[in-house]
C-alpha cells in the first residue's frame, strides 16, 4: 500500500481527528486567550455575573423575578457550598468538576455529621435534655366532648344567631343527653367524641376547630365554635392531661433527638469557623431585576460576617 494512502487513512481516524481539533483549540487559547484574573485563595467573590445567573435561573424555574430574600438565600447557599467545597478539596476528597463539587461539599457535611453522631452523652446530660424538652415526650392531652351543629348552607346569615339562642337553652339544661344532641342540624360526623386527641379532632373537623376545643373548660357548654363545616356548640365533659413517660422508656428517642441537635449545632459552628478563613465579597444586587426592587449593598470583611451566617431561605 502506498505511503500516501497510509497517511490519509491515519488522519481519517476519529480519535486522531479529535486530538488534532482539541490541540488546535488549546493552542489558540494559549496564544490569544485572556489570562484569568488572579483571585486570592482565601477570598470567595460572588460577582455580578454569578448573581445575574442566579436571577436568570430563578426566573426560568419560577417564571418570575426573585425577591431580595430569595436571591439572598441563593447567594448564601452558594457561599456555604463554596466554603465546604474548598475545605473538602484541601482534604483531598475529590477532583474539581461541576458535579463532584456539590458531592464533595455534601461529603464533608456527612463527615462532620458522623463526628457529632459519635458523641455519646452522659446519662445525667441526657436526663437534663429530657427534662428541658418534657413537652415533646409527654403523651397528648385527651378530651371528651359533644357537639351540636348549625349548617350555614341552610341557615345563611341567621346561623350564628340561631346557635347563640340555642346555647342559652343548652346551658340551662346542663349536661347533654341524647335528646339534647338532636338540636341543630344533621352532620355526617359524630356528635359525641370520647377521649380524643387534638390530632384526631383535627383530622375530622379541621385544625382551627381542634385548637379551639382543646382550650375550652370542662363541665360547660361553649360556642359558637367554627369549623370548615359550619358553626358548633360544644359541651366538654372532661380533659385528661397527657402523662409524662418514664425516662428509661423513651431514652432511645431522647438520645436520637439530642444527637440531632448536637449535629446541627456542630455543623453550624464548623461552617462559621470555615467562613472565617475567607474574605467573602458579594457584589451589589441589581435592583431592576428584583421583584421588590430593593438592592443590597456589597458584603465584605469581618464586620459583615454575621450577616452571612443566617440559614439560606429560598
Amino acid at each position: 500500500m502506498p505511503k500516501s494512502n497510509i497517511i490519509i487513512r491515519f488522519f481519517k481516524e476519529p480519535l486522531v481527528q479529535f486530538l488534532l481539533i482539541g490541540g488546535c483549540i488549546y493552542a489558540a487559547f494559549f496564544l490569544f486567550g485572556e489570562p484569568e484574573e488572579e483571585v486570592s485563595e482565601n477570598q470567595i467573590h460572588v460577582d455580578a455575573g454569578r448573581i445575574d445567573a442566579f436571577i436568570s435561573e430563578w426566573q426560568k424555574r419560577w417564571n418570575r423575578p426573585p425577591t431580595r430574600q430569595e436571591i439572598d438565600g441563593l447567594v448564601q447557599n452558594y457561599v456555604r457550598e463554596e466554603v465546604l467545597y474548598r475545605q473538602a478539596v484541601s482534604m483531598g476528597l475529590g477532583e474539581d468538576d461541576p458535579i463532584t463539587r456539590r458531592r464533595m461539599a455534601q461529603k464533608l457535611e456527612f463527615l462532620t455529621s458522623d463526628l457529632a453522631q459519635a458523641i455519646e452523652p452522659e446519662d445525667a446530660a441526657l436526663e437534663k435534655y429530657f427534662a428541658d424538652n418534657a413537652a415533646t415526650y409527654r403523651a397528648p392531652d385527651q378530651i371528651t366532648f359533644s357537639q351540636v351543629f348549625f349548617n350555614p348552607d341552610t341557615r345563611k346569615d341567621a346561623t350564628v344567631e340561631d346557635a347563640k339562642a340555642e346555647l342559652e337553652k343548652l346551658i340551662a339544661a346542663g349536661e347533654p343527653d341524647p335528646e339534647t344532641l338532636e338540636a341543630g342540624d344533621r352532620l355526617m360526623l359524630k356528635s359525641y367524641y370520647p377521649s380524643v386527641t387534638e390530632a384526631e379532632i383535627s383530622r375530622q373537623m379541621g385544625s382551627g376547630f381542634a385548637e379551639a376545643v382543646m382550650q375550652l373548660e370542662a363541665g360547660k357548654w361553649h360556642g359558637p365554635v367554627l369549623s370548615g363545616f359550619g358553626t358548633h356548640l360544644v359541651y366538654v365533659y372532661d380533659i385528661e392531661k397527657g402523662a409524662m413517660p418514664e425516662f428509661e422508656s423513651v431514652k432511645a428517642k431522647v438520645l436520637e433527638a439530642w444527637q440531632d441537635e448536637q449535629r446541627e449545632s456542630f455543623n453550624t459552628e464548623f461552617l462559621e469557623n470555615l467562613k472565617a478563613r475567607f474574605e467573602i465579597v458579594i457584589d451589589e444586587l441589581p435592583e431592576e431585576r428584583l421583584i421588590d426592587g430593593v438592592a443590597g449593598k456589597a458584603v465584605s470583611g469581618e464586620d459583615d460576617q454575621k450577616a452571612l451566617g443566617a440559614e439560606p431561605s429560598s
